[in-house]
């Protein structure tokens, strides 16, 4: 055999090793990010489940770090399987809060989100929990068959239900929690429109998703970059009008599309069958609303007419308010609309966001307001008062409450 041939075959065998070394240490890696050390930073979080009445819940008993460019925050997703403290004590009166990701309090840690402090302030008059089941993904449609689900565990004295004006007509649109896939506990979210997504595309998200090593990796890049004295703080980066942001804008415009007509109609429905549910027991009903930023921030309006290539003409921001309070009017539903509260408060405080922008979800600033203005709304703490004491007995099904419309008379589009 040559020298030469003879050093090719060593270099090939050493570096043979070598790759068989690292891939056997990032394994390790792997095995230990995944099974040991659960609260290491992350991007994608392996939250969520289905439980066997099909409804997107929680993992219980897990305990997650979730870092952006804009937050680093823990997610401790109790026994019960939702992101809160743990179960109620002894003569404590139940109340249930439903949601998506904004009374989750997605981007900040549970003891900031406008629920939690909400409870709070309840707590300083009587024994109370308010819990927080709240899940990121889920829309009207779901959280009424969750909270069908879930009633007989919790005999709840009221419920909240949380309201984004943002994303929850079009959750209802593409069909609630089914618009995602459940893989590994993460969330895969199909795509918008016929456009097939590419499979080196889906393989390289894929990757990343299941992957706790690379997610740390990201996750380390983008806390050196937020705490990176050099870069701007709190700014962000400039929005990217995607396909979805387009769609979920089509709500405030003056001539709905007809998918953006059916989306809203189907969406009273929902609400309509929450409304009866909880009526026929007794319990009320509170309609908080959660206003978008670019209903807030006159630049982010700017933004938006820019992206969608209108005037203001063909825009009616505040119509999706408009349409819920007529709503909650009809069917006798105390609501809290937000959006004054924090337009005030963008006046008042000019230069000072409540969202984290340009993502769509309250700072701790933003779950600070709306846990006062919920707190200052006297319909909807009277609403919640009432109900202290022991629970009522149920209402005739068949009698609705106070005057208000029979279950499936929806809201008309004006």
């Amino acid at each position: 055999m040559s020298p030469n041939r003879s050093w090719i075959g060593k270099w090939i065998a050493r570096a043979g090793v070598a790759l068989l070394s690292c891939a056997v240490a990032l394994a390790a890696a792997e095995f230990v990010l995944r099974h040991w050390l659960h609260a290491v930073p992350q991007l994608e979080l392996d939250l969520y489940s289905r439980d066997p009445q099909g409804n997107l819940r929680l993992r219980p008993n897990i305990t997650r770090r979730h870092v952006t460019r804009l937050w680093d925050v823990e997610i401790r997703i109790n026994a019960e399987g939702w992101r809160d403290r743990a179960a109620a004590g002894p003569g404590q009166m139940t109340l249930l809060g439903l949601g998506d990701s904004m009374a989750f309090g997605w981007g900040v840690e549970l003891e900031e989100s406008f629920l939690f402090l909400l409870e709070e302030r309840l707590r300083r008059e009587e024994p109370v929990r308010l819990v927080k089941a709240a899940v990121p993904g889920a829309g009207p449609g779901d959280q009424v068959r969750l909270l069908q689900t879930i009633w007989a565990e919790y005999d709840p004295r009221a419920v909240l239900l949380c309201f984004f004006v943002g994303n929850d007509f079009v959750d209802v649109q593409m069909g609630g929690s089914a618009q995602f896939d459940v893989e590994n506990g993460l969330l895969v979210r199909r795509a918008l429109g016929d456009e097939p997504v590419s499979w080196s595309s889906r393989a390289r998200s894929g990757l990343i998703r299941s992957s706790h090593l690379l997610q740390l990796v990201r996750a380390v890049q983008l806390n050196w970059s937020r705490n990176d004295s050099s870069s701007p703080q709190g700014t962000g980066e400039p929005r990217h009008w995607d396909d979805w942001l387009r769609e979920f804008a089509q709500i405030h415009l003056t001539n709905y599309p007809e998918r953006t007509r059916q989306a809203v109609a189907e969406t009273f429905k929902f609400l309509d069958e929450m409304e009866a549910y909880c009526r026929q027991r007794a319990v009320p009903l509170v309609l908080v609303v959660i206003p978008r930023s670019y209903q807030v921030y006159p630049e982010e309006r700017r933004e938006l007419i820019e992206a969608l290539d209108i005037s203001e003409a063909d825009l009616d921001l505040d119509r999706p308010q408009r349409l819920l309070a007529e709503w909650a009017s009809r069917r006798g539903v105390a609501a809290v609309d937000l959006l004054p509260a924090f337009r005030l408060h963008q006046q008042e405080n000019p230069g000072v966001n409540l969202y984290h922008y340009p993502d769509a979800h309250w700072n701790a600033a933003g779950h600070r307001l709306a846990a006062e203005a919920i707190a200052g709304d006297a319909a909807a703490m009277a609403a919640i008062r009432s109900v202290s004491g022991p629970a009522p007995e149920p209402a005739d099904s068949a009698a609705p409450a106070g005057g208000a419309a029979t279950p499936g008379q929806g809201t008309p589009l004006q």
